[in-house]
């Protein structure tokens, strides 16, 4: 699993078809795996899993809507869903809600995918020592993807790979689009943070005496893996900085002032180390070191945005992106319950297009596209699942005083609320590897959430031994990542 978190940004984002093959077979082989190792454990998996019956069921529910979509429907039963589906559909193809299913198709397997890795990791994910690895990880993904993104940018590389021509003119990895690395850096960077908390809160608070103690300590912290997580978030930052993208630092920075002030709030006792790091985000990260690595440029780019559509640049403001969310708002009222079908607003906007030389193949808004895509019923699901995650991590942060459950629960919830922020003028959520790396660190919500409060063993760890039925001791479970 972790293998696919590393693979999945590298070709493209996983936004090709035969990427998003790959990642369909890599997850079912996930799933697979899962199955055979609980074979002899199935009570205690389904025991597990119930912890988590509120999130799977949305989740699944929203998995079945996309793949009823493409079911055959008589035409009076679906004149009473969809009556514009019956006026388009008719003489032209047999009657289904989606008006592409060869899209929906793509897109109802790829919802089964993140499914999989959401039920694989909570399977997997047990204990503290794997939801902390599972975390560094995650942020050691987006390390990656920062270097080779600053690597890139350094030399100005310019290249045509899979039939898409690049120019690395700000940082971007192995994506096609800026954006949608800045948000790949903003899920990345809020599990660091959170994990960096974690750490920071493990911390035993002991009394430095003279001068001589507290230099020890200064020199044991900058050797200490807290340092080296500490400038691997430093990393990101100078990536996310250097992608330019207004919204992706608008989104992380708002996300983190405001998770980080819910942090404070819900804490009977804020750590002064935790109020620290905090800051020295916002101080060092912001003023200093996006300062010297381009920053200012991005503010310029938000003041400059009228001029950028005025001077007929390539480069589109803020302001002409939202038109297609605006335009598509006609398409969500002519297709209301169920929409048009999963993956399919790339044909179906041509009725709606704005006047403008160019097309949109997406809305600009995950909002307005789901909502397009699977309608009202549809984002109503999906906004169920974020909303009740959120609300889980919201609840360990009032109610844990475990360091590690409270630093996953602070960065997944940052994690939300940034791409929550970003997703009102770009489309994150329908790229593959965006997609599966939230799906993943939403999980870890409740990964965290299932954690013993005390010394005690996780539920569905309970019968290692006693009988032949008993979930597999952890040393056969070890390679099962």
């Amino acid at each position: 699993m972790i293998l696919l978190l590393f693979w999945a940004p590298l070709p493209l984002g996983s936004n090709r078809t035969w990427a998003v093959g790959i990642l369909v077979c890599w997850s079912q082989l996930l799933l697979l795996g899962a199955m055979f190792v609980w074979r002899h454990a199935a009570v205690d998996a389904f025991e597990r899993l119930k912890l988590f019956k509120w999130p799977l069921a949305l989740f699944g529910l929203f998995g079945l809507l996309v793949w009823a979509q493409l079911l055959p429907l008589p035409a009076s039963f679906l004149a009473l869903l969809s009556p514009e589906t019956v006026t388009v559909q008719q003489g032209v193809s047999s009657f289904r809600i989606s008006l592409d299913p060869n899209q929906t198709q793509i897109y109802a397997a790829l919802t089964f995918a993140y499914f999989s890795c959401f039920i694989v990791a909570l399977l997997t994910v047990r204990d503290k020592e794997r939801l902390d690895k599972l975390a560094l990880l995650i942020v050691g993904a987006g390390l990656l993807q920062a270097i080779i993104g600053v690597l890139l940018f350094s030399v100005g590389a310019t290249y045509r790979i899979f039939f898409f021509d690049i120019a690395h003119n700000r940082v971007f990895g192995t994506f096609g689009y800026h954006n949608h690395f800045a948000g790949y850096m903003e899920i990345c960077l809020s599990v660091g943070i959170g994990l960096m908390l974690a750490r920071l809160g493990a911390e035993k608070s002991e009394q430095i005496g003279n001068w001589k103690h507290k230099l020890v300590k200064v020199f044991d912290f900058i050797l200490s893996p807290k340092m080296r997580l500490r400038m691997m978030l430093i990393i990101l930052v100078i990536a996310l900085v250097l992608t330019r993208s207004r919204m992706g630092n608008a989104g992380f920075f708002a996300a983190m002032l405001i998770v980080g002030l819910i942090a404070i709030v819900l804490s009977r006792k804020m750590a002064p180390a935790t109020i620290g790091l905090i800051a020295s985000l916002i101080i060092i990260d912001v003023v200093i070191v996006g300062t010297w690595v381009g920053l200012e440029k991005v503010v310029e780019r938000v003041r400059d945005t009228g001029m950028v559509q005025e001077i007929g640049a390539r480069e589109e403001s803020v302001e002409l992106r939202t038109e297609v969310a605006r335009y598509s708002v006609d398409l969500v009222r002519d297709f209301p319950v169920l929409g048009t079908g999963a993956g399919s607003f790339y044909n179906t906007y041509l009725r709606y297009r704005t006047p403008r030389e160019l097309y949109w193949d997406h809305a600009h808004n995950d909002y307005v596209e789901i909502a397009a895509d699977t309608g009202v019923f549809g984002l109503g699901i999906l906004a169920g699942f974020v909303v009740l995650t959120a609300a889980k991590a919201i609840l360990i942060l009032m109610r844990r005083r475990s360091s590690l459950p409270r630093g996953v629960a602070f960065g997944s919830l940052m994690a939300i609320v940034a791409i929550a922020i970003h997703s009102t003028v770009d489309f994150n959520l329908q790229l593959p590897a965006n997609a599966l790396t939230l799906v993943i660190v939403m999980a870890m919500v409740w990964m965290a959430g299932a954690l013993p409060q005390g010394g005690g063993r996780s539920p569905g760890e309970r019968s290692r031994s006693g009988s032949k039925s008993a979930m597999p001791r952890r040393n056969k479970m070890q390679g099962v990542v």
